[in-house]
């Protein structure tokens, strides 16, 4: 077992090398917001940011406290990294990712018993269809996937109060990752039900172990705040469009949500669910696994780390559909159903074996043969769900945002100290290294009260501009307070002003 651990180790990291080379620049906003953060901490800025990417809890200016509404982990493991290429900032993620893998072996060996389970668990892991182009980025998907997934698979082993405090610790890991990592706390007591150990003293361990590794980050943002964690992340319970995260100075609260309508509301909250529904089955059960999984977690319904995952992925589910009902099928839930992943590919293993050996017996062919044939088939499908996913993404990522760049060349030489306003702002900083804001989703009057409250002189509309903005951007609409530019950028359909 040990040589195996090793073996798929070296593989996956093999893999998730080859997949960080690939990646040469950050391809979306979240990406871009770790890979900026782990910059600044390593150029001394501290936990700000030189940037505002939303409004909801009505910054000052800038720069501005940092990871307020994303947790600060990821760009904390970048940052020893992140002076040199994007391809040293993925290095730890690489490290994590390629360990995820060998969670999987071990909870399928250890559920089921037969290595070839527990190969087939790490494999599937490894190649894990959509999630395949996202283990290796300077994001939450590796450490998370990690943290959360040794977390349930704790949570329902006996330990004593020294292996509770551990899981405490990795809890308040987890949840310094992603704010619903504190969800994993549930988990945990959860588990202490099951496994009929002392409530009481078990809990108080958890507890102790979380606080050890949040309550520094919780006293932080006391001191910022006035709260724990920042009410910014719970503004979006009242979103009614996701667009509304973008906005300036909204009213975003109970009343101005149920005066959008019940009817809204429900149709919102039912669009939501089936959406995270067909995005767990497509991405966390890998397309094809979906028929297996169901079989898998009924001949495992007796393990209580299963039933701890079943539980966690119920929650994140409830929590991202009813709750936050529009970040969740924009990522939201993708990106927590991570630490549940080793189960599901587990109970995906499981019901694959169970369906092999249905099938040698229906047929009265060897048993052993049919496992190999079934879960050589599952890899094969796992690889080219896998590729179909890098093919989608990896293109758009190399391109990403090369007009950024193309931008800062023009500014240096026209206003090397210029605050500007575009889609992208974290992004738009790691490549220029100039101070930016968020295009609010409002009207023209909207973004000149933002332009004048952030010192903003220059304004990019791309093909991406809030509706209320669209005839700005395609030339239809003038105002006096902005004047357009012509500047030659590397990508069409880009709209330069300069405020007035």
């Amino acid at each position: 077992m040990k040589r195996d651990l090793l073996l798929l180790f070296l593989l996956s990291l093999l893999v998730r090398l080859v997949m960080a080379a690939l990646i040469t620049r950050p391809g979306y906003m979240d990406t871009a917001y770790y890979a900026a953060g782990a910059r600044y901490l390593a150029q001394g800025g501290g936990f700000n940011e030189p940037f505002l990417w939303h409004y909801l809890d009505d910054p000052a200016g800038l720069p501005r406290p940092g990871f307020l509404y994303w947790m600060p982990l990821p760009s904390i493991l970048a940052a020893p990294f992140a002076r040199g290429s994007f391809f040293a900032t993925q290095l730890p993620f690489v490290l994590l990712s390629a360990a995820l893998p060998l969670v999987s072996y071990t909870l399928a060996c250890d559920s089921s018993g037969p290595r070839r389970n527990g190969w087939l668990a790490g494999l599937l892991t490894l190649f894990s269809g959509f999630f395949f182009p996202y283990w290796t980025l300077p994001e939450t998907f590796a450490p998370f996937a990690l943290l959360g997934s040794l977390s349930i698979w704790l949570a329902g082993v006996e330990l004593g109060w020294g292996g509770r405090f551990v899981l405490g610790l990795l809890i308040g890991l987890a949840h310094l990752t992603r704010a619903d990592g504190i969800l994993l706390l549930a988990v945990a007591v959860l588990g202490l039900f099951f496994l009929r150990q002392s409530l009481l003293s078990g809990t108080l361990a958890i507890l102790a172990g979380y606080l050890t590794a949040t309550a520094p980050w919780l006293i932080r943002n006391m001191l910022i705040t006035g709260l724990p964690l920042s009410p910014a992340g719970s503004a979006t319970i009242w979103l009614t469009n996701y667009d509304d995260l973008f906005c300036y100075r909204c009213d975003l609260s109970l009343s101005s949500y149920l005066s959008w309508g019940w009817a809204n509301i429900v149709r919102s909250k039912l669009w939501a669910a089936a959406l995270n529904l067909e995005r767990f089955l497509a991405e966390t059960c890998l397309v094809f696994l979906f028929p297996f999984v169901p079989v898998g977690f009924l001949r495992l319904r007796r393990s209580v780390p299963f039933i701890l995952a079943g539980f966690y992925l119920l929650l994140i589910y409830l929590a991202h559909s009813l709750i936050f009902t529009f970040p969740g099928p924009r990522g939201a839930f993708f990106h927590a159903s991570a630490a549940a992943l080793p189960f599901v590919l587990t109970t995906g293993v499981e019901g694959i074996a169970a369906a092999a050996l249905w099938y040698a017996r229906k047929r009265r062919r060897n048993s052993v043969q049919a496992l190999r044939v079934f879960g050589g088939a599952a890899i094969a499908l796992a690889i080219l769900v896998s590729s179909y996913a890098l093919l989608g993404t990896l293109p758009k990522w190399r391109e990403a945002d090369i007009v950024y760049e193309e931008m800062g060349r023009w500014l240096s030489r026209q206003d090397s100290e210029a605050v500007v306003m575009v889609a992208n702002p974290p992004s738009f900083w790691y490549h220029t290294g100039l101070p930016a804001v968020v295009i609010p989703n409002g009207s023209i009057e909207t973004l000149l009260a933002v332009a004048a409250r952030y010192g903003v002189r220059y304004v990019l509309l791309d093909d991406n501009a809030p509706a209320p903005l669209v005839g700005l951007y395609t030339g239809e609409i003038a105002h006096p307070g902005l004047r357009r530019v012509a500047v030659n950028m590397v990508t069409d359909g880009v709209v330069l002003y300069i405020v007035q």
